[in-house]
């Protein structure tokens, strides 16, 4: 391990943009929190992410970047970084690949600068750490860690294995939130809820069919006495209604009506979630709530939900998994998969669940 890394007194953290990324840091994060214990660690994240890191257990404390308001064009990123280098950071660990992070540090006067070598960023960063190959770190959690690794942060990337505890906590009042929200839409009580989180902002080709939601919450709804709850964006409002158009029993619409911390609260109180490869999926198994997630175009060994009590479902065909955004064929990986297989995987796992919990009690 490097001896300049020894004792940093503060360390700045830029966090991903992306919800599901940022989730997949957590690992990274912990491990660099274990290997600097007593070094304080600030991490700079989007409005949109910070909410992720809020949950963390001993979360770190955050500053935040917000470049449609506060931080608003030039004049706005230069107060950013006035407020950078009055912290006086000793190191910089990018998670964000982009060249603005590694620009964003160096105008902050940050000493120590860790991050891969992309995006044409190596000049900005005394750490510029090669690229690895993905047959070097699997699942993208891996990728962090050798980052951290390959730059002598750590001795070694520990291997990150789904996980039976959960990797984010809710607190009493926002869970309580919940409690008095599913109330006054008397969904209370001793109620089987099922929260369906049909989008993925990546693009329709992540996304399984809306009708397939429709009949899979219908059959929910007949096996196991169930009330469905839609999440999702504002712009997802018009995807969650045209699945309520196609159910026979209405369900309960969320979609645009709730902050990514009312989210976290409502699908803790649900006893199955079932998402598509998306931020969300990365959310309920940061969790620990039974899911299943459906995947297509997306290689779930890369990006799969990192715990013990999720299922994924996928229609094995050669052209998956694709990466790209939209179907050039005629879809077949996601039309491959049927309501059957996604029933069938999420009614073992709420009967696994359920045992579970008769065991421990």
């Amino acid at each position: 391990m490097s001896r300049r890394f020894e004792n940093p007194a503060k360390i700045l953290v830029r966090a991903p943009n992306w919800i599901g990324d940022a989730v997949i840091s957590l690992p990274a994060l912990e491990a660099l929190r274990a290997r600097f214990s007593g070094s304080e660690i600030v991490v700079l994240s989007r409005p949109w992410v910070s909410e992720v890191y809020w949950h963390m257990p001993g979360m770190p404390r955050q500053i935040i970047y917000d470049p449609q308001v506060k931080h608003r064009g030039m004049r706005g990123l230069n107060h950013l970084i006035g407020d950078l280098k009055a912290e006086h950071f000793d190191l910089a660990v990018l998670f964000q690949n982009a060249f603005q992070a590694a620009w964003i540090a160096w105008r902050a006067g940050i000493p120590a600068r860790i991050g891969y070598a992309r995006d044409g960023r190596s000049l900005m960063l005394t750490e510029a750490v090669p690229v690895p190959p993905r047959s070097a770190y699997g699942h993208e959690a891996f990728y962090y860690l050798q980052l951290l690794f390959r730059a002598g942060l750590i001795e070694r990337p520990e291997p990150v294995r789904p996980l039976e505890e959960p990797r984010l906590a809710l607190r009493e009042a926002e869970l309580s939130w919940a409690a008095k929200r599913l109330q006054a839409l008397r969904l209370d009580g001793p109620r089987f809820l099922i929260g369906i989180h049909p989008g993925a902002s990546f693009g329709p080709a992540k996304r399984w069919p809306p009708e397939r939601f429709a009949a899979l919450g219908e059959r929910m709804i007949g096996e196991l006495r169930a009330d469905v709850l839609i999440f999702g964006s504002a712009a997802e409002v018009p995807l969650a209604e045209a699945i309520a158009r196609a159910m026979k029993h209405a369900p309960t619409l969320l979609a645009g009506k709730t902050t990514l911390t009312q989210m976290l609260a409502l699908l803790a109180h649900c006893q199955l979630v079932v998402t598509n490869d998306s931020g969300p999926m990365h959310l309920a198994a940061a969790l620990g709530l039974p899911l299943v997630a459906v995947f297509g175009s997306t290689n779930e060994r890369a990006t799969g939900p990192l715990s013990a009590r999720a299922r994924v479902v996928r229609n094995p065909v050669p052209c998956s998994p694709c990466g790209l955004r939209h179907c050039p064929i005629d879809f077949r990986c996601m039309q491959g998969v049927t309501v059957e297989n996604v029933a069938n995987a999420a009614l073992q796992l709420v009967f696994r669940s359920k045992m579970t919990h008769e065991h421990s009690i």
